[in-house]
């Protein structure tokens, strides 16, 4: 009976605690995309960020005119993985909108970080020449441009305190 006992214990720690490890399931969009919505924000703009898209020198300047805070768009920026071009007059143009220096010094930089520098990478035909995502009919990985919310925007405490 003791055996019986002491099993029936150990189920329900095990349960237990994967019920304390496992996070919550979200429900509804996060947080930021609500404020987003309530600050009229681009429609095209919102969409993109809805459906987790890299966004342009305008809809970042979007954002910006709409007082969105540089360290939101920033956040969201990282969080795309993906790399952004802008030229030195798009740069200045964002300087111009309100852009913060970090934000203007990571979108400065992002070609480097998240895309090899070699020259027919950067653009044309050859660009994801090397990714077995395209080449590899059999593999398993993850896609190289693999986007999604940042986790700080689910924290209701970071959405009041950049907003």
């Amino acid at each position: 009976m003791t055996a019986l006992r002491l099993l029936s214990l150990a189920a329900t720690v095990t349960v237990l605690a994967a019920c304390a490890t496992t996070p919550p399931p979200q429900s509804g969009p996060p947080p930021v995309l609500v404020k987003l919505r309530g600050m009229g924000i681009d429609n095209i703009t919102y969409e993109k960020i809805a459906n987790r898209r890299v966004l342009t020198d305008t809809d970042i300047s979007n954002l910006l005119n709409s007082k969105v805070p540089s360290p939101v768009i920033l956040t969201y920026i990282k969080s795309t993985k993906a790399p952004y071009t802008l030229t030195n007059a798009q740069l200045e143009q964002l300087d111009d909108a309100g852009a913060s220096g970090d934000l203007l010094n990571y979108l400065g930089k992002s070609t480097g970080f998240f895309e090899a520098t070699e020259r027919d990478q950067t653009g044309g035909s050859g660009k994801w020449k090397d990714n077995p995502y395209f080449n590899d009919p059999y593999y398993m990985g993850g896609a190289p441009f693999d986007y999604g919310w940042p986790g700080e925007w689910y924290d209701p405490a970071f959405v009041d305190a950049m907003f």
